[in-house]
């Protein structure tokens, strides 16, 4: 994809306003429990982003970053673009499965969630179609677990071979869904409509919002499988106006230390782009999962200066906060293991700093992993190594030079 001067300025105005992002120090240490006492306490600062400085930086010439970084970083995100648990790859058997699919759709065009056992047969006209429902008893749809994305994505698929009008409205239905469910600030919410709860925050969160923006990216490109007559140029340019304030929505909501970006949480509020928490133990954080796959999706894009530093910064504070020879074992007993070739991140880290935590049904945060319930500790992804294949690639396309080898 790539952007014109024309996308970039109907990109600022649709802002509006200047935003202000509120937190702490970058503290590029290792993390670890042991240095907790070390770290030194800082005061809270601000950073803005301006509408005029994207509004300068839009007109910088796109060709700061190579194709091959855009490439390799789009490869990264192949993942959300997998419908293979709906496709059989025979098409007689995936137009029945696509036209049960379109029965269990919503009126709003969205999807719910783990419908997989539920489409194997067509809706019954009385079946609960969501298990969320908002204080009107309206159904929800939703972008959870990779609900109505890849269910636009094998449909699409399955009309390229069929030209099944049924099936080609439907996406058409569900793109509406997408485009409807968004806020004018540019994120995403987990459900649409309202659910009255965390859920209503913009969702990073097991990559939603993410997967909503590579869907929007590739269906503007005509990527597969959306190189048909599925959506018109009417649909692609609405699309595309999506994405650019959703990454704009993106660049606003990075956290931001004492003027220095740094990365994401799992939840932003859609109008103070601030993170903030979800269930009892998801508390308003730097999420480190969720960061990997916003930065590869910002890599992946066109390079103004804006969306570059939001990149960049993300891959220094990655690079920065990365605990070498260590791996995670998340059965237990011993989570934390030595070993040369691992590298990894905790999940959480604190908004306002570098100091990492665990956390509990209580709502309390931990930085000794024992000191939560079982139940949370083996039930909960609380570090990973993700963030090393997004470094690596940064690395070898010459996008970001590494502080040190990571380990091998």
């Amino acid at each position: 994809m790539r952007f014109n001067v024309k996308a970039s300025v109907k990109w600022i105005a649709l802002s509006g306003m200047a935003i202000t992002v509120t937190t702490g120090l970058a503290n590029p240490s290792w993390a670890a429990a042991e240095q907790d006492a070390a770290d030194t306490e800082v005061n809270v600062t601000q950073a803005v982003y301006s509408d005029t400085a994207i509004h300068e930086n839009s007109m910088v010439p796109f060709a700061s970053a190579s194709a091959s970084v855009s490439v390799s970083a789009s490869s990264l995100l192949d993942k959300y673009r997998d419908f293979s648990k709906f496709s059989t790859g025979d098409v007689s058997k995936d137009t029945k499965l696509a036209l049960n699919i379109v029965s269990w759709q919503l009126p709003h065009g969205g999807f719910f969630k783990a419908m997989e056992k539920n489409y194997k047969s067509k809706w019954d006209g009385k079946a609960a179609r969501s298990t969320w429902v908002n204080k009107d008893g309206v159904e929800l749809g939703t972008f959870d677990n990779d609900a109505t994305t890849t269910e636009i994505r094998f449909l699409a698929d399955v009309y390229k071979k069929t030209k099944n009008k049924d099936i080609k409205n439907s996406v058409q239905k569900a793109v509406d869904f997408v485009l409807t469910s968004q806020y004018s600030s540019g994120g995403w919410p987990q459900v649409y409509p309202k659910r009255g709860n965390y859920s209503d925050a913009v969702t990073y969160n097991d990559d939603a919002m993410v997967k909503v923006m590579v869907l929007a990216d590739d269906i503007v490109n005509k990527k597969q499988p959306f190189d048909s007559d599925i959506l018109d140029n009417t649909y692609r340019s609405r699309l595309q106006q999506a994405l650019n304030k959703g990454i704009q929505y993106t660049v606003k909501s990075q956290i931001v230390n004492n003027g220095t970006p740094t990365i994401w949480g799992a939840q932003h509020d859609p109008v103070t782009y601030a993170s903030v928490g979800a269930r009892a133990f998801e508390l308003a954080s730097k999420t480190t999962t969720e960061s990997v796959g916003i930065t590869a999706f910002l890599m992946s894009q066109p390079q103004t200066a804006e969306v570059k530093k939001a990149a960049q910064s993300a891959l220094k504070w990655f690079d920065a906060n990365r605990i070498d020879g260590i791996k995670y074992n998340r059965q237990g007993p011993e989570f934390f293991q030595k070993d040369a070739s691992s590298v990894m991140w905790y999940r959480f880290y604190n908004v306002e700093d570098n100091k990492y935590f665990f956390s509990d049904r209580d709502g309390k945060k931990y930085t000794d992993i024992m000191k939560i319930s079982e139940e949370r500790r083996l039930g909960y992804a609380w570090a990973g190594s993700e963030a090393k294949s997004l470094l690596k690639m940064a690395s070898e396309s010459g996008y970001y030079k590494l502080s040190k080898p990571l380990p091998k």
